[in-house]
């Protein structure tokens, strides 16, 4: 029979141990630790593409590689939707869903000097150095939230009017660390059916993560329903594109590992809007809202998910960054499934 002391002595050993569990447990290399153990990374292919938009809606750039940011992808001077359109009158951020022929803006960045160009109209060069001494800062809305940008100047804003063939004035907001910014990404419950983490990311100008991923397999099966025309990466506007995986693999993924330095995890399906209708080669929308009809018939969200996203497809992938490092195409990718979907 134990006595007093000796029930005492356990009883003081138990929440001891009790709390450094809790202690322990809380950190988060051990977190990952546990992770790694209990649900290990499967290889499930390679990186095909990276994608990077200088401008929130113009052209891709196609790179070999990329730095993983905190806020996005990076190329030497390229970085990812680091630049945004705006209504100079009403202040609110613009993209291609507005004005369509965005997406035929080409963009070359070198010794801090911007170049737009497109088809029919001589390029215009904006020396970001003269942007950031001049110092004019703009507040706009960008996706029902507030940020600012460095205001590029009245040149640039004349050639995007005329350009997009736009009715209203335009300007062109060069993001700066240090600016005022309302851009997080605070989580909602109801994404998915797994559990959301807990993140609050910085966003430049993105729609809602600096990361997004497609499998290569989902757009060649949905290619597979189409004779007549075919749709490109482009339309979707990706930044990592993921082959060797089957269609659609991506509504199971949790976290993601590429190479042996960056990791991701996955925040939220990325659904679907107008914008995919857009051809990324002539700026125009598809008469028969294709892709996006097509879409509607097999990738809406299921059961109660349907209440979020409405009518709104799923097709790819939202994420957040966990560990920065440098990708490149032909990296493996890693990931760590879901027990089900979502």
């Amino acid at each position: 029979m134990q006595t007093k002391s000796e029930i005492a002595a356990l009883a003081s050993i138990s929440v001891g141990a009790f709390a450094i569990y809790e202690l322990i447990s809380k950190t988060s290399s051990f977190r990952r630790w546990l992770d790694d153990y209990l649900h290990p990374f499967v290889r499930i292919g390679t990186v095909s593409q990276l994608f990077i938009h200088p401008i929130k809606s113009s052209k891709g750039h196609l790179v070999d590689e990329a730095t993983c940011t905190e806020i996005g992808l990076m190329n030497r001077e390229l970085r990812d939707r680091y630049f945004v359109i705006v209504n100079a009158e009403t202040k609110m951020g613009l993209t291609a869903r507005q004005l369509p022929k965005m997406v035929l803006i080409e963009t070359a960045i070198e010794k801090n000097k911007l170049t737009l160009s497109g088809q029919n109209s001589n390029p215009i060069v904006v020396r970001l150095e003269d942007v950031a001494r001049n110092a004019s800062v703009m507040r706009i809305k960008c996706q029902q939230t507030m940020t600012e940008g460095l205001d590029c100047g009245e040149e640039v804003g004349v050639w995007l009017k005329q350009f997009l063939v736009s009715s209203e004035p335009l300007r062109l907001l060069y993001f700066s660390p240090g600016l005022h910014s309302e851009r997080q990404i605070i989580v909602d419950k109801d994404w998915q059916f797994s559990k959301v983490p807990n993140r609050k990311d910085e966003v430049v100008y993105p729609d809602l993560t600096p990361y997004m991923a497609v499998s290569q397999a989902s757009l060649d099966d949905l290619n597979l329903k189409f004779v007549s025309q075919q749709f490109e990466m482009r339309n979707f506007r990706p930044n990592i594109v993921v082959a060797g995986c089957p269609a659609y693999d991506e509504d199971l993924w949790s976290d993601v590992r590429i190479g042996d330095q960056a990791a991701f995890v996955c925040v939220k399906p990325c659904t679907r809007c107008i914008f995919t209708t857009i051809n990324p080669n002539t700026g125009e929308k598809s008469q028969d809202t294709e892709p996006l009809k097509t879409l509607r018939k097999y990738r809406l969200a299921p059961d109660e998910l349907r209440a979020t996203y409405k009518d709104s497809p799923i097709f790819g992938v939202h994420m957040g960054l966990n560990e920065a490092g440098v990708i490149k195409v032909g990296d493996p990718v890693y990931v760590r499934y879901k027990k089900a979907p979502y």
